[in-house]
Order: C-alpha cells, then sequence, then structure tokens
C-alpha cells in the first residue's frame, strides 16, 4: 500500500463519527474479584453514560450491549442473595477472562 492510499485511508477513518458513548466507555475499569475477572453492571455503566431513567429501554441498552462486545466485554447474569435475604439479579459486564453466567 503506498503512502497516498494509506492517508486516503486513515482520512476516511477519521471522516467517519465517532459515537459519544464509546469514548466514555474505553476509559471504563470495573471492580477486580477474587478470581481476576473485572465486572461492572450495567445500571453502573448507564449512569457513567449520565442516561436518564426514562430513556434507559431496550433501544440503550442493545446500544450499550453492543459497544461493550466491541471493546471486549462479556454480558453476564449473576443471581446471589442480597444482606436481607432476597433472591436479586444483576446484569452486567466481564472481561479478563473466561465469563461464567
Amino acid at each position: 500500500m503506498s503512502f497516498i492510499e494509506r492517508m486516503k485511508a486513515a482520512a476516511a477513518d477519521a471522516a467517519q463519527p465517532v459515537d459519544p458513548w464509546r469514548l466514555r466507555l474505553e476509559r471504563v475499569r470495573g471492580k477486580v474479584g477474587f478470581d481476576g475477572l473485572e465486572r461492572i453492571s450495567t445500571q453502573t455503566l448507564l449512569d457513567l453514560l449520565e442516561v436518564p431513567q426514562r430513556e434507559r429501554a431496550a433501544g440503550a441498552y442493545r446500544h450499550l450491549a453492543k459497544l461493550m462486545s466491541e471493546l471486549g466485554w462479556t454480558a453476564v447474569r449473576v443471581r446471589d442473595f442480597t444482606r436481607g435475604g432476597y433472591k436479586e439479579q444483576v446484569r452486567g459486564y466481564v472481561r479478563g477472562g473466561r465469563a461464567v453466567s
């Protein structure tokens, strides 16, 4: 590939609009657990992105899932008991190893 072709390809990449969520999500760091996996909940991500509760519909979750998978995160569901003894399911993302749900 010649220098001019590389410059044209770089200009074409730069001309494409960048998703504003992606810029924030690239810097996101989750909590690292005892097993070395990094985890973060979906609600925490939407809070960081400053998405209002009334706009947290299916489209927002699909958009988030697409971006997170592009960034190397895997969607998971975790079921556990809360301090009050109630069973709770939390959806989120994990990276840094094999995802186990």
